[in-house]
């Protein structure tokens, strides 16, 4: 008579967890033309603030408007691309084989999740994205051309 495995779960962050930074640093935000990644949090910052807004809101939208500004237009595809260019930290990539093949030996099916106030569709770029049962994160709304025009969904410290 075989058992049945046991269901786990891990859930992980995503920017300074499995990857260094935060994920627009390493290419989306050197190419609007931003060369001290600070510059651009510093501003979202201030911009929440000013307006009395989320901050997750607040970068995405800026994202959006430095894009306009530099005559970029972001689409769903654009976002992947950027993420296939994230790093990640030694021993990330081989992690889930290493991880489910121990769970396994101990009865145990293991998901894994990430819950991240970055951006769905860049760690969908990644490539340990196909490793992740489902992704919980920021993300943008698409026009009838796939170009982002509003964030449409901010996961922060308190969702």
């Amino acid at each position: 008579m075989s058992k049945k495995k046991k269901l786990m779960a891990i859930a992980y962050d995503f920017d300074g967890t499995l990857a260094p930074g935060n994920m627009p640093e390493h290419s989306f935000i050197p190419e609007v033309g931003i060369k001290k990644p600070r510059r651009f949090w510093d501003e979202a910052k201030a911009y929440a603030s000013k307006n009395d807004m989320d901050e997750i809101l607040s970068y995405m939208h800026l994202m959006l408007k430095k894009a306009d500004q530099n005559e970029i237009a972001v689409k769903k595809e654009s976002f992947l691309q950027h993420g296939k260019r994230i790093p990640f930290f030694n021993g990330v990539r081989g992690w889930f084989s290493r991880i489910n093949k121990y769970a396994s030996s101990k009865g145990i099916r293991l998901e894994h999740y990430i819950i991240s106030s970055g951006l769905r569709e860049m760690i969908e770029g990644t490539s340990i994205s196909k490793k992740i049962e489902y992704i919980f994160a920021s993300g943008f709304m698409y026009n009838q051309n796939n170009v982002a025009v509003w964030p449409a969904l901010a996961i922060n410290y308190t969702t």
